[in-house]
């Protein structure tokens, strides 16, 4: 899971379908879901302050590490750093 807080806001449409693409193009990666917060109920656990999302699988630790040095994933990130402000990853194994 790699969350996206954007610098502005009204960039949300392209950095979704334009930038974060790009990462699921990567050649490891198994499968790629992006989108923006859902519009549910407001409630403290839930967290609507980032913009964009992208939920990447691998098929292996392996995979992910190839990753980190795709020229795609490269190119993403000194394309389009400097549109947000804050990128946190969550990792998990199934």
């Amino acid at each position: 899971q790699v969350y996206f807080w954007l610098h502005d806001t009204a960039n949300t449409e392209e950095f979704l379908t334009q930038a974060v693409p790009m990462l699921g193009r990567c050649k490891t990666v198994g499968k790629f879901i992006a989108g923006t917060p859902a519009d549910t109920e407001k409630r403290d656990v839930v967290d609507h302050s980032w913009q964009v999302s992208c939920t990447l699988f691998f098929d292996s630790l392996e995979d992910q590490l190839v990753y980190q040095k795709d020229p795609l994933h490269l190119e993403f990130i000194e394309k389009y750093s400097s549109m947000w402000s804050t990128v946190k990853v969550y990792d998990i194994a199934i």
